[in-house]
């Protein structure tokens, strides 16, 4: 086989493996990330903690669109707010408590933060035109506005949950 075959080869099965290690991630609703923590042990007389978490994936929802009003050009969201969820990952970390004379280990600490639901929504603007529909008048002039500018502000909505144990 030459080497070109060789080389052809393994970009496809390099691309195949990449490509099955990035499809569970894709599936869930969090990518883990692990967080190597094992340095510590060189530095400070310790054993390392082991902490697990992942970030979430946040998934758009359809822009929330304002009415619009009797009598106005355009509508109150000139820039609509767009809402996003996803869900926290589970986080989980664990601190190994040793005895201090024989360096064995006698107990775990764990933190638990269980997987919860997260909801935002994006800022958005809102603008009164300065000018209205045309009037019902005889000559059908629009009625002129004071020009209005509002910043519909940022939403967060989460409910964390977190415990301790002691093993």
């Amino acid at each position: 086989m030459k080497l070109t075959s060789r080389a052809g080869i393994a970009v496809l099965m390099t691309c195949m493996a990449s490509a099955a290690a990035v499809t569970p991630a894709a599936a869930s609703d969090a990518v883990p990330v692990p967080v190597p923590l094992e340095g510590l042990e060189t530095a400070l007389p310790i054993d390392a903690p082991e902490l697990k978490s992942g970030v979430p994936l946040l998934k758009p929802g359809a822009p929330q669109i304002g009415e619009r009003e009797e009598g106005k050009l355009i509508g109150h969201n000139v820039l609509p707010q767009l809402p996003v969820h996803s869900d926290l990952p589970e986080t989980v970390l664990d601190l190994p408590l040793t005895d201090p004379l024989s360096r064995e280990r006698v107990a775990g600490l764990g933190v638990e933060a269980v997987e919860s639901p997260v909801q935002a929504l994006s800022p958005g603007l809102g603008v009164d035109a300065p000018l209205a529909e045309p009037g019902a008048g005889p000559l059908g002039l629009p009625r002129v506005n004071v020009p209005e500018l509002a910043v519909l502000p940022p939403a967060l909505q989460a409910t964390p949950n977190a415990g301790t144990q002691l093993s």
